[in-house]
Parts: structure tokens; sequence; C-alpha cells
């Protein structure tokens, strides 16, 4: 793909930033670092909630965990960023059954999350 296919539309002061993908179909949006590409996705929410679980677990790298897998920086994490780490990548309904909650708890986790790492991006943007 061409880059004048992608269009950077959020950046962070660490290099990393949210990539939004032109396409014949839907658009599709990425994660991406200094390393390259971390997370796709099909919705920029999406891109923006593993930038946050990125942000609040000091990183981590997928690329042997399997669909299915969990980093683990994300599972020494909390419970809420489990959830949300299982959200994003399956779905709400996925995380609540693996944690056997209600699926408003796990979209309450979701948002904290997001709060949380653009609290902590601001904050480093602030130091940086």
């Amino acid at each position: 793909m061409s880059d004048s296919a992608e269009t950077i539309i959020e950046t962070y002061d660490d290099g990393h930033r949210i990539v939004r993908e032109e396409r014949v179909r839907p658009d599709a949006y990425h994660f991406d670092g200094p390393d390259g590409r971390i997370a796709p996705s099909d919705l920029p929410q999406a891109a923006r909630l593993y930038a946050d679980l990125y942000a609040i677990a000091g990183g981590f790298d997928e690329r042997q965990t399997g669909r299915r897998g969990t980093p683990p920086s994300v599972v020494r994490a909390d419970e809420e960023v489990r959830m949300t780490c299982l959200a994003v990548r399956l779905s709400v309904a996925y995380a609540a059954r693996a944690f056997d909650v209600d699926e408003s708890i796990v979209r309450d986790a979701v948002d904290d999350v997001h709060a949380r790492g653009s609290e902590l991006r601001s904050r480093a943007g602030e130091n940086g």
C-alpha cells in the first residue's frame, strides 16, 4: 500500500500514532509506532483503545500471543485493563462472559481505561 493511501489521524509524543488506511472497502485503522504496526482495527475508537492499553501497560508485543492470547504486561495489569483488552480484540460480550460480569461493567472498564490512557499521554506530553 502506498503512503498516499494512509492518513495519520492522531499522533502521540512517544512516537506512536493512529493511522487511517483508505481502501475500496471500508477504511481500516491501525495503531503503530517506531517499530511498525502494533494493532489493526476496523474502527478508530478501537485503535485509540489500543493506544490507551499500550500506554497503561507500558507497551506490549502481541506477535506470539495468538488471536485469543494476551500479552504478559496486560495479564499483569488490573482487571479493567484485561477486560478492555478482550473487549477491543474480540467484543464487549466476549469480555463480559470471560469475567462473568454484565456488559455494562465491561463498558465502564473500557471508559475508565480510555480516560486513564488519555491522562497518561497528557502528563507525558506536559513532561515531555
